[in-house]
Order: structure tokens, then sequence, then C-alpha cells
């Protein structure tokens, strides 16, 4: 299906923006309570969905640096069966966040148009879904208001939006909000209701709500009134007639009251493709291969205003079915549970497109390669095989210090940190042009957990500042950064895979951050074991410190804690 911009969205009023930063706006595609969804172009030509957030919302300060962090933490999530979060506003007015824009009906627009979703289409659903969920999981997020609205049908399958900033709101303050919960009456999970901490097993019970949705045409827990609708939420069964034997006894145990007694993401993986090891990235190409979009010859008006964000929706005229007869899936070999297992044609082409990636990755890693870390002349080193050098903390016992010749830290409640070199920046004033270098191995955490270096910065508490390389855990992952004292962080550049990553072996990470038109502007370049891996140039001004060191993070929402020992720490000035 192809549309037009005109056609998809509504037209911009007086007093629309006509851009923001690089990103025009063409359209209006809908309004929510957070704010107004535009649809817009990038400079390529490319459509993206741009949300302006409420300016009552972005005067409050607890509310931008809860956005901040929300969104900073939603850019880490893969691509798979999400809509990509590829650009965001967060230091000046007005604040927004960008996404690709994804063409097609949100699902409940699709139920309510043409009836609950046909057997093979609804198990697409529940699969990417799923995937989806094991995304945004897997980078510490956990997504809290997943609904149909929230669910786009597109012409290469389900894809989730809106993942992790609703969190938003729960930091805002102010008589309009007091004890409003977030999220829709129908999708909540019983113990957002009971006062309970929302954990990834929230987005299963949701999960659970939306595919009973798509294949019944109704919520299960369905009522009058936003009480009586609690009320079942907490106390009654859901209602799931219509749903397949298989399907419906998953669909069960996503919805029991207890999140203690659901299945987790990977667990309903495995029983919707009936293997046990799971891959979501392979999963996520099969359902782009296996779902009947709609019919070479169906003619389909274009949609109008569509769910985007978490924006209302319009309904748009009803079309007819939902393609050709979708071809059923065959039941999977004796012994294996779970539902039917996805067509093997499609994880065939899966293989193939995941080859042809790997062959790509590895012809970028040759080309990159020849781009290594520029020469330079120690200005300072440590290898922590003393405990007196001078870094914070000591001898390790908690926290951060020295253990074993190299320096350990510990990341428990915060977000992030900082750890400066012990040079007195008031006596020796770092250079202009420096290669920051240390080796780094984690010694524990979850693949979200994030180790680095960082340049032109300060580990002073409550003003850390710098620019940071930071690396995730598992190598899928890499971030440039901004931390600015009162002015929190701004990602400067990302790549969904850090190259020449040697997964669970040190890894060998180098910053070089370097003045530029009289100290205007610094442009920094990143590797990762002498691969080239990300660059930028901050034109806004460098930061006014100018330490260097190394930093250890993750994204916002997550509780593991990450250790991380590093080694061979060395600041050099680069020459020429």
């Amino acid at each position: 299906m192809t549309t037009h911009a005109g056609e998809n969205a509504g037209s911009l009023q007086p007093d629309d923006p006509r851009e923001l930063g690089p990103y025009r706006l063409i359209g209006r595609l809908g309004r929510g309570g957070m704010g107004t969804v535009f649809l817009g172009e990038d400079p390529s030509g490319r459509r993206v969905a741009v949300k302006v957030i409420n300016r009552e919302l972005a005067g409050e300060a607890a509310f931008r640096e809860r956005f901040r962090r929300e969104v900073t933490a939603a850019r880490q999530v893969r691509r798979f069966c999400t809509a990509p979060v590829i650009g965001a506003e967060l230091d000046r007015d007005p604040l927004y966040v960008v996404t690709e824009f994804i063409e097609g009906p949100s699902l409940d627009q699709a139920v309510a148009d043409r009836g609950a979703l046909p057997g093979s289409d609804l198990e697409g659903l529940a699969v990417g879904v799923a995937t989806a969920l094991a995304a945004i999981h897997g980078a510490g997020i956990v997504h809290r208001d997943l609904k149909p609205a929230n669910v786009l049908l597109s012409s290469t399958g389900p894809r989730v939006i809106d993942f992790g900033i609703a969190r938003a709101l729960d930091a805002a303050e102010g008589p309009t909000r007091t004890g409003q919960l977030v999220g829709t009456p129908n999708y909540l999970p019983p113990e957002l209701l009971r006062g309970e901490p929302i954990t990834p097993a929230s987005d299963v019970f949701s999960w659970g709500c939306v595919v009973a949705f798509a294949g019944t045409g109704s919520a299960p827990f369905a009522g009058k009134t936003v009480p009586e609708i609690f009320y079942r939420v907490a106390h009654e069964a859901p209602s799931l007639g219509g749903l397949d034997e298989d399907l419906r006894e998953l669909v069960t145990a996503a919805l029991d009251k207890n999140p203690d007694n659901r299945p987790s993401v990977q667990e309903l993986l495995a029983r919707l493709v009936g293997h046990q090891e799971v891959n979501p990235a392979q999963i996520a190409e099969t359902v782009q291969a296996s779902w009947h979009g709609p019919g070479p010859t169906e003619v389909i008006p274009p949609p109008k205003p569509t769910a985007v964000m978490g924006a209302e929706t319009t309904r748009r005229d009803p079309p007819t079915g939902y393609g050709p007869p979708p071809t059923r899936v065959s039941p999977p070999p004796p012994g294996r549970s779970g539902l039917a297992a996805l067509p093997r044609k499609p994880l065939i082409i899966g293989a193939a497109a995941l080859a042809a990636v790997l062959v790509l990755g590895v012809a970028a890693y040759a080309l990159l390669r020849s781009d290594g870390p520029p020469s330079a002349t120690t200005f300072f080193s440590d290898d922590f095989s003393s405990d007196k050098s001078g870094w914070y903390g000591g001898n390790y016992t908690s926290g951060q210090g020295y253990e074993n010749g190299h320096y350990r830290v510990d990341l428990t409640s915060d977000d992030f940190n900082v750890d400066s070199s012990p040079i007195d920046t008031t006596k020796k004033t770092l250079p202009k042009k420096v290669l920051v270098s240390a080796s780094a191995t984690v010694a524990s955490g979850p693949d979200y957990g994030q180790f680095g270096v960082f340049c032109r910065g300060s580990q002073k508490s409550g003003e850390e500042s710098g620019y940071q390389f930071l690396v995730r855990k598992d190598g899928k992952g890499a971030t440039l950064r901004k931390m600015t004292p009162g002015k929190g962080t701004k990602e400067l550049a990302s790549a969904d895979t850090a190259s020449g990553y040697h997964k669970g072996k040190s890894n060998r990470i180098q910053l070089a951050c370097e003045e530029e038109s009289g100290g205007k502007k610094v442009a920094m370049h990143a590797w990762l074991n002498g691969s080239s891996v990300l660059s930028a140039t901050d034109e806004d001004g460098p930061n006014p410190n100018n330490n260097a060191g190394v930093v250890t993070s993750r994204v916002s929402q997550s509780t593991e804690m990450v250790t991380v020992d590093y080694d061979d720490f060395e600041i050099g000035e680069i020459k020429g």
C-alpha cells in the first residue's frame, strides 16, 4: 500500500511549527495527553513521526528530567518489530522525540474496521509484539502502556510504538495529575492497581490483553465504567472465548493475577515458535517474511491519522478483508510444546537475510579498521598496579576502588558513575587534542550495562560532565554523549552495533577529543579494539571542565548492578 503525506495526515494549524531542528513538518497525525504528533521529513526526505511535548508538561523540571532519561533509554532499544527512536530535542523548547513513521492502521482501528484477526495473522501479531517486548526489555525498559493503539499493522508486520515514554509522567507534579494512573484501564496489570512495582511481567500481562483483543474483537476485561474494569482486572477471569486452545492457554498464563506466575517474554516466544532457544532478531525477520499484508489487487483507501506515539486516532472507511486468504501454519512436530511453529520457508529466508547482514558487517568492519586511532604522546597513564596512584575509593570493598591490579566500579543505585583521573587540573592542564584509552572487562551485570571513557569532564558530585563514549556489555550498541551540569545528557551519535567488539573479553576503548575553531567546538572520534565506531562534533561550545577518566552507565528503569574492571588507562596528546 502506497499513500502520500497529504492523505495520511491532517493539515497543519496556523499556530503549528513548520520546522523543528532538521525536520520539516508537513501534517498532523493526532494529539494525546502528552503532546501533538506531526508527520515530518528528515533532510533526506524520509518520513518521520515527531511528537512535540505539551508546554505545561515541558515547563515542569521533574518531567523534563524524566523525559530526558526515558528518551535516552528508548534510543537503546533494538529496531526489530518496533518504531525506533531516531532523534530528539531534550534541552531546548519545544521538547520533542522523533520516531520512524510507520505506515498502517493501529490494531484497535483495524479490529474496529474489519473485526478480529484471522488465525495466521493473529499468530503473527502475537509473535511480533512479543519480539518487540524482547527488544524493549533487553534495553532495560518496561513499556508500561502496551495497548492496541500502540501496535501498528505495517506492511511488514506489527510494530510496537511509544515504549517507555509514558514513565516520564510519573515524575510530573501538579494538581491535574495527582493520583493519575498512566495507561489504559482495559490493559493495565493488576499489580499497578495494587500499588506494586511495574516490571517486565506487567508488559506480559498487557501482551495477553492485546492478543485477546486482536483474536476476539473485545478486551478480556471489558466494562462500562472504569471502576468496573478495574474490578474485573483485579478479581475476575478474562473473557477469552474465540481464541483457539493453544493460544488461549498461553494468553491465560500471561493474564495470571500474580506477576511471578506469568511466563517471561522469552518463554512466550519459545512457546509461540516451538523452539527453546529463541533469537528475537531472526524471529523479527521471519514475522516480516510471513506477514499477510493486503493483496496486490486490493484497493484500500489511504488511512487517515493513525495512532503514533500514543496520539488519538481517526477512523477510516472500512476496507474489505485483510487481504488474500492466509496460509495456515503447519502443526509442530511431536514433542514440541506451544503454538504451531512458524513455516520453515520464512525461517530459511530469515537465515539468508541474517547471513547477508553478517557479510555486510564484515565488509564494514574491514573498511573501518583502516581508520585506527591517531598516534599520541603519553600525557598520563596508570596500570593500577599501585593502589596509591590517587583514584577515588582506595582499596575496593564496594562502590569503586583498586582490586587485584585493576580499578573496579560497581554501579548499584545510580544510572551512571563517573571517575576522573587523579590529575590536578588546577596545576596541570590537559592538551587541547587528547586521546583517552582504557581496557574494560564487564565482571557482571545485564546486557544493557555500559562501560566507557570520557574526556573534557569532571566527576564532581552533582556537576558530572564530559564527552562520553559508551559501549553495551553485549556489544549491541554504542553511544557518544555529552553530559553538562544542570542540563543532563545529550546524545551526539549512536550505533546499533559496536564494531570490533570482543564478546566475553577485555575491550580496548578509545576516545579522541580535539578542539576546533579556537575552542568553540569539539570534534570526537571513538574506537573499540582499533575499529572505528562513532564520530561527532559538538558545536555548542566545550564543557567547562577538562579532566578525563572512565564512566560506567546503564539505561534508566534498570535495577541490576553493573560491575566493570578497568585497566591500562592512558591520556595521550594527539600530535598534528
